[in-house]
């Protein structure tokens, strides 16, 4: 998927814990119903080390097979914590950890493969990738009906965000799977437009905002009518970043019903939102929003930190963000939000957020992520003749991502011993395993790359939201609309030749019309010099897509 940036939240559970449950599909463009853990009923799972054994998730083979695991965080990834313990002894094998990062873990796959060592698994290949590997004949076809033997939850887990009927249809090549697909599941309706709810009500506005006109006006009074109290004209009514094409105001060009950098289908034709003249009425009111010193000037150099710093700081009292950082952090993943950390600062400070914003003609939405945005995971072309070890590492997926007993002994250590749930039904750590570097040593504090690339939330939240603030979090997801690209999935061999050059030249020429360095008139012009560029390919291929697999 197109590289978005996240927030990752910090508190009570291990950072590595919690940037392996957000980081469900890698990270990209950035795709439900939030009915807490529908496999316990939203409750963690009494569980222990001796349950473990007697899981029903997986049967024993009487072969000791040598399985491989990549180990994003060495140093606390042990092959004697609680949950490997477990898993080697339920699924009678021996279990190596194999030390690797984000940083080189392309590198050392590449590495092996050319070396004739190819991994037993390799995880969330990007799409190129995916069909170079099935070209060149190093990975193994996986048998659907041994994925739906040996991983049920999580076929019904992806038949709730991909196709019920068929959820491996964008990983068939010629008939055959090649990967298990992943998906990052709060991503279809994760972006929402946020706004200071306290400076709302400084101003004299009682509502959030609900068409363009009358965000023009928040806008305004938080530019013009000291919001903060400090007597300066300091701040400013909207912010962004300009590092991602379909992160960039997308609520505003939602509002003209336009989506720049994702495909979309219109009356059976496929469009591309920073072409259509829904862009240009955007860009207008962008433009005008600017002149009039409404939006933060300095979103175009904004990266990830200074952008989350403007909002915690009172630069800006709106932006299109996840709608996780505007609700507290024990309302779902844990941990501290940007919710938490203002309350800290005031207690009466608050967020509301909504889908989008309405324009002229009613429409409204936010570029959300495509549920179907990485290949998952893709298993050695060696596997093929030995189903029975493609059969271990299957239910060992299933089980540490969908079991509550694996999952609990790999992330948090055996109940009772290392952790409890507490009266609000969030897991606890006992002492001294409440320090992270006592959980590091123990194997306990999560990052384990054995959970594949499957993190269900609603499954998961179960252990870190509060049973009483759920409700919120399943509220607030309610409010996304799921916008988002419909040719994720498939291969573009043109678009991925021309993307960057053409993101680049659309971000760039999108910058200068907003700031003014160019006229909106010249919009026509940026047209046509993004189909000299490739683009009329581009749109073409995407089309011929579409028609062959809608």
């Amino acid at each position: 998927m197109n590289k978005k940036f996240k927030v990752l939240v910090y508190g009570g559970a291990s950072i590595s814990l919690l940037a392996s449950l957000l980081a469900g599909c890698g990270t990209s463009n950035n795709n439900g119903s939030s009915n807490i853990n529908s496999s316990n009923n939203g409750q963690a799972s009494d569980s222990s080390s001796n349950n473990a054994a007697a899981s029903n998730s997986a049967t024993t083979e009487d072969k000791t097979d040598h399985l491989t695991f990549w180990a994003y965080y060495p140093d606390q990834n042990k092959v004697d914590s609680p949950g490997v313990t477990a898993l080697a002894k339920k699924f009678n094998a021996e279990i190596e950890l194999v030390p690797t990062s984000g940083d080189t873990y392309k590198e050392d796959v590449n590495l092996k493969i050319a070396s004739g060592n190819i991994p037993d698994w390799i995880k969330e290949p990007a799409p190129t990738d995916y069909m170079k590997f099935v070209d060149q004949g190093v990975v193994a076809e996986i048998p659907q009906e041994m994925i739906e033997k040996y991983m049920p939850k999580y076929v019904e887990w992806i038949k709730r965000f991909i196709d019920k009927d068929d959820p491996f249809k964008y990983v068939r090549v010629n008939g055959k799977i090649y990967g298990l697909p992943g998906i990052w599941d709060i991503g279809i309706d994760g972006q929402q437009l946020g706004f200071r709810e306290d400076w709302l009500k400084k101003v004299g506005i009682n509502k959030i905002p609900e068409t363009i006109e009358e965000e023009e006006a928040a806008l305004t009074k938080f530019r013009n009518d000291d919001p903060d109290g400090n007597g300066k004209k300091d701040t400013y009514g909207l912010t962004a970043t300009a590092e991602s094409l379909d992160m960039m105001f997308s609520s505003v060009f939602g509002a003209y019903d336009a989506y720049p950098g994702i495909f979309r289908e219109k009356d059976g034709k496929i469009v591309r939102g920073e072409i259509e003249p829904g862009a240009k009425q955007a860009l207008t009111t962008l433009n005008r929003w600017y002149a009039n010193g409404l939006i933060d000037p300095e979103f175009v150099v904004n990266k990830g930190n200074n952008f989350e710093d403007k909002m915690l700081t009172g630069k800006a009292g709106a932006a299109d963000y996840y709608w996780w950082v505007y609700y507290p952090g024990n309302a779902f993943l844990g941990g501290e939000t940007w919710y938490d950390k203002l309350h800290k600062v005031d207690p009466n400070f608050k967020w509301l957020t909504e889908g989008g914003i309405k324009g002229p003609e009613g429409k409204f939405g936010i570029s959300q992520s495509s549920p179907n945005n990485a290949s998952g995971l893709m298993f050695g072309k060696q596997l093929a003749d030995d189903p029975e070890k493609l059969g271990k590492y299957l239910q060992i997926f299933e089980a540490t991502q969908f079991e509550p007993e694996f999952y609990e002994l790999l992330n948090f250590g055996v109940k009772g011993t290392h952790w409890q749930l507490n009266e609000h039904g969030v897991v606890e750590y006992i002492a001294p395993y409440d320090n992270e570097d006592e959980r590091k040593k123990l194997g306990i504090a999560g990052g384990y790359s054995m959970a594949g690339s499957f993190n269900d939330y609603d499954f998961q939240t179960s252990y870190t939201a509060d049973k009483d603030l759920r409700p919120i979090a399943q509220e607030a997801r309610a409010k996304g609309v799921k916008v988002y690209d419909i040719l994720n999935a498939y291969q573009k061999p043109l678009y991925n030749e021309n993307k960057d050059q053409l993101t680049q030249f659309t971000l760039q020429s999108y910058i200068d019309f907003i700031t003014g360095k160019k006229p909106i008139d010249d919009f026509d012009k940026f047209v046509e010099d993004w189909n000299k560029m490739g683009g009329d390919k581009v749109m073409a291929e995407a089309q011929q897509v579409y028609d062959q697999n809608k």
